[in-house]
């Protein structure tokens, strides 16, 4: 038995002094005072937060490992490597590729969840291969695919943990994808997309529950003629129905944006991401160019990844404790709201809000100690 005290223990609602026991990695007790014993170990926080560990769903890489590497230890070493900043649950996340490179990343991540011990792969994130090449981002346009002449069938059948797919609904074929997604419970994400307001609409009405990384790579108030249309980022934030996705690295968006997405949406429909490259949660040198495992040159410059032409940004080297200290920070949430973001709200999108991101009874004890700069000092 462990006994957590003198923390400020971080509730998904509230801040509050209290003292957490946990036994065989669950919580079974908050209290505000206990009877220590000679089998139990204390762990005194020193008055430092209490949280829930971070859940990253959306992650592509870290330590300079790739969730696309055909070798399972690359996958723990990215966990890992995400871990020590205090996220303790990940969902490796693949790049747009052929289906038989994605069958074998999703071999890899399978392999690589059954043999690590600290942090927790909960399974595979698909960003594509069915996305819109007119915001194809950093995805390599010959591995954009249609669902109706590479079926993701093969796919499906490698893992019962395939728990997110982003595609774009407005695509042959992927409205019946969603259907397809639904059924087998994996969240269908609009990503990459070009869709129109109504086709967003219409994707909902077909199983699509998400948006991936708002505001990027998607479609925003854009004009036919001289008529403006909604897009994908309107539809985002109005439609209750949809939870949203945010990258808040302060380069992916400005702050301006990062206040309006939550005001739209609160902390139950927006989370945190953190879209990190291999080059995330590692140490990188500013102006120099990497080439990621889809063939796709980049370069690490303000602190973001960009195309290596410059064309658009390609992900983050940013850590889920990087969003939150910005969201708190620099956005002025409670710091309540910003760690419920990357812990108890992205778990519930995926189907783990039940035992992952929250500090109450019952729950996997998966802790986190950091001070008020969102500095881990123990995970």
């Amino acid at each position: 038995m462990k006994i957590y005290k003198n923390a400020k223990v971080v509730f998904p609602d509230k801040v509050r002094d209290s003292i957490v026991v946990t036994d065989n990695g669950k919580i079974i007790d908050i209290c505000q005072r206990i009877e220590e014993t000679p089998e139990s170990t204390t762990i005194d926080c020193k008055g430092l937060y209490l949280a829930p560990g971070f859940v990253d769903i959306h992650v592509h890489g870290g330590g300079n490992k790739s969730a696309m590497s055909e070798n399972p230890d690359d996958i723990t070493a990215m966990a890992l490597a995400h871990f020590k900043h205090g996220t303790t649950s990940i969902v490796p996340t693949t790049l747009a590729a052929p289906i038989s490179q994605l069958k074998t990343a999703i071999s890899s991540i399978k392999t690589a969840s059954e043999k690590i011990n600290d942090a927790h792969i909960l399974g595979v994130h698909l960003e594509g291969p069915y996305i819109s090449m007119k915001y194809k981002g950093a995805q390599s346009p010959e591995s954009i695919l249609s669902p109706e002449s590479d079926p993701p069938e093969e796919l499906f059948e490698l893992w019962d943990k395939i728990l997110m797919m982003g595609a774009a609904p407005e695509c042959d074929g992927v409205l019946n994808l969603g259907e397809a997604l639904k059924k087998r419970g994996i969240v269908a994400s609009v990503a990459h997309s070009a869709a129109s307001y109504e086709q967003v609409e219409a994707a909902v009405q077909h199983g699509f529950s998400d948006v991936t990384h708002i505001y990027n790579a998607c479609s925003s108030c854009f004009k036919t003629g001289l008529f403006r249309n909604a897009g994908v980022v309107e539809a985002g934030l109005y439609m209750d129905e949809l939870t949203v996705q945010t990258i808040a690295d302060l380069r992916h968006l400005p702050q301006g944006l990062l206040k309006l997405i939550y005001k739209c949406k609160g902390d139950e429909g927006m989370y945190l991401i953190t879209d990190g490259l291999e080059f995330s949660a590692s140490d990188i040198k500013e102006n120099t160019v990497y080439t990621q495992e889809n063939g796709v040159n980049v370069i690490y410059e303000d602190n973001v990844m960009k195309l290596a032409d410059r064309s658009a940004l390609a992900g983050s080297a940013a850590t889920l404790s990087d969003c939150v200290r910005n969201m708190y920070k620099c956005i002025g949430v409670p710091l309540y709201s910003a760690v419920r973001m990357a812990s108890l709200t992205p778990a519930t999108v995926i189907g783990y809000g039940d035992r992952k991101g929250k500090i109450e009874k019952g729950y996997d004890a998966d802790l986190i100690v950091f001070d008020d700069n969102i500095t881990i000092h123990n995970v």
